[in-house]
């Protein structure tokens, strides 16, 4: 009888967990469609930024600007709309512009990096000031609201129960996946992320490889910024503020590596809805917000320790296969 691999099940099983001890402890509250309506609604923002950010992962680099490009993009978007009349018309305009700029400043920051080989941390953590100052002079460092019914049906519209933001996230997540599983961009990403030097040597385009995944990276942060901009009705220098640790998060707990080459968009969907799901028990159970960051500590640990019990499987397996082959020849 094949034995049953826990490790290989450990994030649905984590998931499962949750939900079967939060309906104990508060099942009239947390068993309701409108509860993990507000769930999956409230880690829009950071699944959608981390179907793009998984790319920048992959390839062992990272992006320190997420919060200030979200909120540069989120200023864009308002400040254009406003511009051109407040019109239907002029918030799809907004929005292609916001896109752009994000595209933009993802191309940049690939750009500067594999052109002059400085450090992603050192580039994405200098631009992030950047983005910064210019939201802040775009909106006189004040908060600038937006109202128009086109902007704010973004955020809030709601099909079969669930807020349109849930929507982007999943089709964000399908096309990272097939993109990254079903393309050969997605094989040249993981092996760039794996052995940079080897991939070159094999004729795979590095830099045009790396350009890319940080274009990806600064539209769906540039996406996020636009949706999160339309939930809150308003846009400011600090919108998005503390996403980029809440997206690196999601990655790690999802089984996301830093340093490249491994990880999967299910799995940083994983980070992003476990986040939620904590968020709202904590707030369900009414605890107090100085033993909030204790308890996410915990979970975060637990869930990050399974993902390692999964790779350390998996390593045995392998292990396991070369002795084999090894032995018989």
């Amino acid at each position: 009888m094949k034995e049953f691999n826990w490790s290989k099940y450990s994030k649905p099983l984590i998931l499962v967990a949750f939900v079967v001890i939060l309906s104990i402890l508060r099942p009239k509250a947390f068993l309701s469609l409108n509860n993990f309506s507000n769930v999956l609604w409230s880690v829009s923002v950071i699944g959608i930024m981390v179907c793009g950010t998984i790319f920048v992962f992959l390839i062992g680099g990272i992006d320190l600007s997420i919060a200030t490009l979200c909120a540069f993009t989120a200023v864009v978007v308002v400040e254009i709309t406003h511009l051109l009349g407040d019109t239907p018309v002029a918030v799809c305009v907004g929005v292609v512009a916001a896109l752009a700029v994000g595209a933009l400043a993802g191309a940049v920051h690939g750009l500067i990096i594999t052109t002059f080989h400085i450090p992603a941390f050192l580039v994405t953590f200098a631009t992030q000031s950047i983005f910064l100052g210019l939201a802040m002079v775009l909106t006189n460092n004040k908060i600038v609201s937006c109202t128009v019914p086109a902007f704010t049906a973004i955020g809030a519209m709601k099909i079969l129960g669930f807020p349109l933001p849930v929507y982007f996230m999943l089709v964000m997540a399908v096309i990272s996946w097939f993109i990254l599983r079903k393309t050969v961009y997605g094989r040249y990403v993981y092996a760039v992320g794996g052995n940079s030097m080897a991939s070159a040597i094999s004729g795979i385009h590095v830099k045009g490889v790396s350009i890319g995944c940080y274009v990806l990276s600064g539209l769906t942060t540039a996406l996020g910024g636009i949706v999160l901009a339309s939930m809150t009705q308003q846009a400011s220098s600090s919108t998005g503020s503390g996403y980029t640790n809440d997206v690196i998060t999601a990655g790690v707990i999802g089984g996301v590596s830093l340093l490249g080459g491994e990880g999967t968009v299910p799995g940083a969907i994983f980070g992003a809805v476990l986040m939620g799901l904590l968020n709202n028990g904590l707030n369900l159970m009414s605890v107090p917000s100085t033993h909030a960051g204790l308890v996410k500590g915990l979970v975060i640990i637990v869930a990050v320790a399974f993902d390692a019990m999964q790779h350390a499987d998996q390593s045995k397996k392998k292990a396991r296969k070369v002795k084999k082959r090894g032995e018989s020849v």
